[in-house]
């Protein structure tokens, strides 16, 4: 599987287990892909064992499907681990490119931290 499919599969899984419910017709205009893509992408999940529930047009990958918890705990940082992560990104020189990327992707992670 190549790296942009698999960022797109990310990209969706967030949507599908996050706060706002989405059609197929949403994610698609959202992703940029066809709304048979998006089919494809939802049974690449069902396939892969997540529970995908479907009320009315709206689809959701049930959280307590058995890989999303690993996948949670993996991303998941406790307080004094967010502290110390944050604390490092922000002793990185202001003009680093890298330090605006991390700074960026760490606190949609820690976002509930702070």
């Amino acid at each position: 599987m190549d790296q942009p499919k698999i960022e797109r599969l990310l990209r969706l899984m967030k949507m599908l287990t996050g706060n706002v419910n989405y059609t197929i017709s949403d994610l698609s205009n959202k992703l940029g892909m066809s709304e048979r893509t998006m089919y494809r992408y939802i049974d690449t999940f069902r396939e892969a064992g997540f529970i995908i529930k479907k009320q009315g047009d709206v689809f959701r990958l049930d959280k307590s499907s058995p890989y999303f918890k690993d996948i949670s705990q993996l991303i998941h940082f406790t307080e004094e681990e967010a502290y110390i992560l944050k604390s490092a990104i922000e002793s990185i020189d202001e003009s680093n490119l890298l330090k605006q990327s991390l700074k960026k992707k760490l606190y949609n992670i820690l976002k509930p931290c702070y």
